[in-house]
């Protein structure tokens, strides 16, 4: 689950913005896929970093 709070400049909570819940698809070989592709030559729509962003 990714989730977002929203708070205000001092820090008072206002609630959640966005929650996102997924799960990943591919769990075996993660390792050696790694060894054969360049991570920063991966577009970022395809990282899990992204759900980080798009809650954002």
């Amino acid at each position: 689950m990714h989730s977002s709070l929203a708070v205000t400049l001092t820090d008072t909570p206002l609630g959640l913005t966005a929650v996102r819940f997924w799960t990943r698809t591919k769990f075996e070989g993660t390792l050696a896929l790694k060894r054969h592709i360049n991570p920063t030559r991966v577009p970022i729509e395809t990282k899990e970093s992204y759900r980080w962003l798009e809650n954002l």
